[in-house]
């Protein structure tokens, strides 16, 4: 089963299914009044994804192809990045 898709595949991704349109409205047209409101300071503790992150200046080496790679779909390429390490991180990579 493949897990990942890569940036430039979003772009072709096929239309939504008439069940997966009604699965969308169904949920949309819930009740959620019940439900407090978040402040900020609960949405960092529930989600610290969330919040900004902060970024640290390092200079380092990657492989040619690499990072021919990450630029292939323009910029973000360092997001790109983050998001790769992130990933592997996250999965004990």
């Amino acid at each position: 089963m493949k897990t990942s898709v890569k940036f430039s595949e979003l772009k072709n991704l096929p239309p939504l299914s008439k069940k997966r349109i009604a699965e969308i409205k169904a949920f949309t047209n819930k009740d959620f009044s019940d439900n407090p409101e978040w402040s900020v300071e609960d949405w960092k503790k529930a989600r610290p994804a969330f919040t900004k992150i902060p970024k640290a200046d390092i200079h380092t080496k990657i492989d040619a192809d690499l990072l021919d790679w990450l630029k292939s779909d323009g910029k973000g390429y360092q997001a790109r990045l983050n998001a790769a390490l992130r990933f592997a991180m996250n999965n004990g990579f």
